[in-house]
């Protein structure tokens, strides 16, 4: 249910703003009596889901991220604060009225198969993703890119058809994992199993559904860094079991906790957590090209019966808030009016307007962990009271994922991990043909006004335009957001160096054990 799909530039300043609200608890990290960080070890990290692909170019789910975040070093990085920091990129400028970016690459720099990076191996990742014929989800990222050029090994020169505000934060993200060449060449389709990065860890061995293992990056190019010598995630698909493997001290670090048992965290001195206000949502996403879901009154019946509050305190045990739009309120996009009210007469109108007053019938798909099956039978009662029949289909999440870029289901219930620019949350979604637009949803307003908010400086006028778009989309409802998603990570005692981000990623350069 979490990731995607599971399920920037906004202004740094206003974007720390907008975090500023985080909260976060942990208990205090000892340092090992003062002898700083110890190299070796192995670290065992709990996971909600397997990988679905080790390749960015090709990725649309959460967890594959964070497996990347530790293999690829993005161009740029996020700060805890989510601004946004120089990394692989030292530094850039911009130029021609906001259509030029030239990024300024790190010397020195090798993939873990010894390929220099450089600005050649930027411009050949790049050109691969913006070729349709590859079917990337990162084509939509690239859409505004007229021209790459390399004057030297070191410069990146990119033309923009249009200025386009959110191009830096892109670069935070997979479409600025930069992949070496010479393993895209050499391993071609089976690339995905084989990734090769320029980060602290690189692949030993992927088993699916059973652990996937990496191993210290000798040449990293921060030196003495990474100390852990080996990282081993292992996937457990119900979150109760996975919580428990951390307790009993099977996993030393788990990528979330169950909202059941957050209350219990700060009383177990065994642990240490974080909590804090998250970037993305949970929603159900409604085939608009199939039957009875391409009736827009049908799709706003469901939008009107589902009770947020109840699904919150049942699923959620009230540790989130519901959700309206793609927009979380950590963003400066959010609009704290807009609300879809939960009411049974509404809905009852609306299928009068759909010509089936009775109601309809149709299939919702769903990861097949046991919260995700509670929270799909929660819709499916709420639903029956206006008199619509929601068939439930539990599958594992790779069949989830593929089902819903393929088109291949009516309605599904998946979700967004989030990011910090506002055009990430919205314009591969709700554009026609969006990379991923899962409900094939088309709107020629709103193609353009996340179009004109893409290519505006001011982020007021941004703003402005893309709480425009939400208001539409609430309407029409292509998206039933649901509830939006906190940060709950948890690790042991024996774990030091690790910090919570807002965008839910472990990133475990840093990481020592004791």
């Amino acid at each position: 249910m979490i990731g995607k799909k599971l399920v920037v530039l906004l202004s740094s300043a206003a974007l720390l703003g907008a975090l500023a609200g985080c909260g976060s608890t942990s208990k205090p990290v000892a340092n090992g009596g003062g002898s700083g960080p110890k190299v070796g070890g192995t670290l065992n990290v709990g996971i909600d889901s397997d990988f679905v692909t080790l390749n960015p170019a090709m990725s649309s789910a959460l967890i594959d991220r964070q497996a990347y975040i530790n293999i690829f070093d993005p161009l740029l990085k996020l700060s805890p604060k989510m601004t946004i920091e120089p990394n692989l990129v030292t530094h850039w400028t911009i130029s021609n009225g906001g259509k030029t970016y030239t990024l300024y690459l790190r010397h020195g720099v090798k993939f873990q198969d010894g390929t220099p990076f450089n600005a050649q191996a930027v411009i050949y990742n790049w050109k691969w993703e913006m070729n349709p014929k590859n079917a990337s989800p990162r084509l939509s990222n690239l859409k505004l890119v007229s021209s790459l050029s390399a004057p030297n090994n070191y410069e990146v020169v990119v033309n923009l058809k249009a200025p386009f505000a959110a191009f830096l934060s892109l670069l935070t993200g997979r479409t600025g994992m930069i992949s070496s060449p010479t393993a895209m060449q050499k391993e071609g389709s089976n690339y995905g199993l084989h990734p090769v990065g320029t980060g602290p860890f690189e692949v030993v061995s992927w088993v699916k559904n059973s652990h996937l293992t990496l191993k210290r990056n000798p040449n990293y190019w921060q030196k003495g860094k990474p100390y852990l010598d080996k990282i081993v995630y292992t996937p457990i698909t119900n979150p109760q079991q996975e919580y428990n493997a951390l307790t009993t001290g099977q996993e030393d670090l788990i990528d979330s906790v169950p909202y059941q048992d957050v209350s219990q965290l700060s009383s177990n001195a065994s642990l240490h957590y974080a909590k804090m206000t998250g970037l993305g949502y949970t929603d159900m996403e409604l085939n608009t090209t199939k039957s009875p879901l391409n009736n827009v009154h049908n799709r706003e019946a469901i939008n009107y019966a589902i009770n947020r509050q109840a699904l919150i305190k049942l699923i959620y045990f009230g540790q989130t808030k519901p959700a309206y739009s793609q927009f979380p309120p950590s963003s400066w996009a959010y609009d704290p009016n807009l609300k879809v009210p939960f009411s049974d007469s509404l809905a009852k109108e609306q299928l009068k307007k759909a010509g089936n007053p009775s109601g309809f019938s149709f299939t919702l798909l769903g990861s097949n962990d046991p919260v995700t099956v509670q929270e799909m039978q929660a819709i499916q009662s709420e639903l029956a009271k206006v008199g619509i029949t929601m068939h439930i289909e539990p599958v594992d999440f790779t069949t989830l994922l593929t089902d819903a870029i393929n088109g291949n289901f009516q309605a599904d219930l998946l979700g967004w991990s989030g990011r910090p620019d506002p055009d990430q949350n919205s314009y591969a979604f709700d554009t026609t043909g969006g990379s991923f637009n899962d409900p094939r949803y088309s709107n020629p307003e709103v193609n353009t006004l996340l179009l004109e908010a893409r290519e505006s400086t001011s982020q007021s006028t941004r703003a402005a335009l893309y709480q425009k778009v939400a208001k539409i989309i609430a309407h029409q409802a292509p998206y039933i957001y649901i509830a939006y998603t906190p940060v709950i990570q948890a690790w042991s005692t024996k774990v030091h160096g690790y910090k919570a981000y807002p965008d839910d990623l472990m990133r475990l350069t840093d990481v020592w054990m004791n």
